[in-house]
């Protein structure tokens, strides 16, 4: 009786399912020594009995039987026994046949689903195309990119929707990530595109060729993001205890949540890339691009190339395809320009551009691309100079100098120079596996009335010869650089380097000691040797009137 369940005592359950029977014959239903244990044992209505399983994946999913309930039943089953077994065998293994395509037919739907799902949620555009070209599939990336409906674009040839597109089923290499460029327009829509393509074969014939799109700026920030930045640099990384650095630290931190224009100021080797690394790994952009450029290492007929890119034809040896700037790949990140004195006055408009409407322009384009870029700049010289003699731009000054940032020289930090040596001389120890624990104390000394032209750059050049050399438990005198040793001859005359320090600590001096009423400025002037004339320019150089008083 169909949804009736099977007995749990009788002889399909116990024989069929518990031991497995793959085929039972019951002769004496009721009476029979296998019906033992049955409710029905001795009043079964059954006369005869055979059964037969149905088998899938190697286990028993069901039973089909005929039994016989009269006489005439009985013996129509007893004369075509075998007829009736070899019947049963055939259904049951029709029966599990159909099961096994019906099990197949969902697994194929739940891969195809899994497939489809997929397909239209991976975050790349996929184009699939027979070997006639002719596009098959789609999946929404592309469709959303290109701004297609589905019906659009299926059964129309691959050139049609992207004429010029490499026809050639191993263009490209998926597995090595080997793209070729395409430039999509169509109506107002233009998009760069990285493509590569990989077949489809089915028993060693080509049947689909599947390509994959990826969007030109994002693959590229992406290849920046791995392979053109440094190490994730804040200002935990910028060493330094003295006062000037700690409070010019606050100050950089400070503006570095914002989307102003930097320009850092600084002599070389203070750590203006660092500084710029760092505003941007403590911007919201942090996780965009961070393309470091410096103007003067890039030689002048390819700075505005590499900066702003090129259409495709637009000079002699330019790439078939065309190039996009350094500019147009740092979009929504952070361009660092270092060395800005340097940029060809006439490039200086084509940037001032770029930093006031935030688009750029291509070499033989005459449609701008929009973008969204912060930008710090940096030197190492006198911009406004530069600007007084028409040398440097000076509407591009002004935009460059909305937050002017001078980072303190290594030698007005004081004790910083020996943190940093002993930063240093643990990083270089390490790496050269010495065992160095620090500066003897005449190098300490000597270190702290250094002039330290190239500032921490010097310095850790200077630690890392030292520690190359040394061979004792102490940096001493002999194992510093031979340049070095010339600024230690040097360091004797340093007095005469801070000459206005000392002229302007003398005439304070001389005030304290004669007053600053009339009478007391011309007696400091005639023991100082000095002019009267002389010594008020000097009170108002220094501002020591004011000092004084207060």
């Amino acid at each position: 009786i169909f949804g009736k369940k099977v007995k749990e005592d009788g002889v399909i359950s116990r024989y069929i399912f518990d031991k497995k029977e793959k085929q039972l014959i019951v002769n004496n239903p009721g009476e029979d020594e296998i019906c033992r244990g049955c409710d029905r044992y001795g009043n079964c209505e059954y006369l005869k009995a055979i059964y037969t399983t149905i088998n899938y994946d190697g286990r028993v999913i069901g039973v089909i039987g005929v039994a016989a309930s009269t006489k005439e039943q009985e013996k129509l089953i007893i004369n075509n026994e075998k007829a009736m077994v070899n019947f049963l065998d055939k259904i049951s293994n029709l029966i599990s046949t159909k099961v096994h395509e019906r099990e197949m037919l969902k697994q194929v739907e739940r891969y195809t689903k899994m497939m489809e799902t997929v397909y239209d949620n991976i975050n790349r555009g996929a184009l699939i195309v027979d070997k006639n070209y002719q596009i098959v599939r789609a999946n929404k990336y592309i469709l959303n990119k290109l701004k297609f409906e589905n019906y659009e674009i299926e059964r129309k040839n691959l050139n049609e929707i992207f004429p010029g597109i490499n026809l050639n089923s191993k263009v490209g290499d998926v597995k090595k990530a080997e793209y070729e460029e395409y430039e999509y327009e169509k109506d107002e829509t233009s998009v760069n595109l990285l493509y590569a393509s990989t077949p489809i074969l089915i028993n060693n014939e080509l049947e689909l060729i599947l390509y994959f799109f990826e969007d030109y700026k994002s693959a590229k920030k992406f290849a920046f993001s791995i392979t053109g930045q440094k190490d994730c640099i804040t200002f935990k990384d910028i060493i330094g205890k003295d006062e000037s650095i700690v409070n010019f630290k606050s100050k950089v931190k400070q503006i570095s949540k914002s989307d102003s224009t930097v320009l850092l100021i600084g002599e070389t080797g203070t750590g203006k890339e660092l500084f710029a690394r760092s505003i941007h790994n403590e911007s919201h952009r942090k996780n965009k691009p961070f393309i470091a450029i410096n103007c003067g290492a890039i030689p002048d007929t390819l700075i505005e190339s590499e900066l702003f890119g090129y259409e495709k034809g637009s000079f002699t040896g330019a790439e078939k395809t065309g190039k996009h700037g350094k500019f147009y790949l740092a979009d929504k990140g952070t361009v660092f320009l270092d060395e800005v004195e340097n940029m060809p006055l006439y490039l200086q408009q084509k940037l001032l551009r770029v930093i006031e409407r935030k688009e750029v322009e291509r070499i033989g384009s005459i449609q701008p691309l929009k973008i969204d870029v912060r930008f710090i700049a940096a030197t190492n010289i006198d911009l406004k100079s530069m600007v007084d003699r028409g040398e440097f731009r000076e509407d591009l000054y002004h935009r460059l100098n909305v937050i002017p940032l001078e980072i303190p020289p290594l030698r007005e930090r004081g004790d910083d120079v020996l943190v940093l040596s002993k930063f240093f001389i643990s990083k270089f120890t390490k790496k050269l596996n010495k065992n160095i624990k620090g500066l003897d104390k005449d190098v300490e000394k000597l270190f702290q009335n250094q002039f330290w032209k190239g500032n921490v750059r010097e310095l850790q050049n200077t630690i890392e010869y030292a520690v190359n050399m040394e061979n004792k438990k102490y940096i001493t005198k002999d194992n510093l650089p031979i340049g070095f040793k010339i600024q230690e001859k040097e360091v004797t005359n340093n007095k005469i380097r801070n000459l206005e320090f000392l002229e302007k600590n003398e005439i304070k001096k001389a005030l304290d000691l004669y007053g600053c009423d009339e009478e007391g400025i011309k007696k400091a002037a005639c023991n100082l040797g000095i002019s009267r004339s002389t010594i008020y320019r000097r009170i108002s150089k220094y501002n020591l009137k004011r000092q004084l008083m207060s």
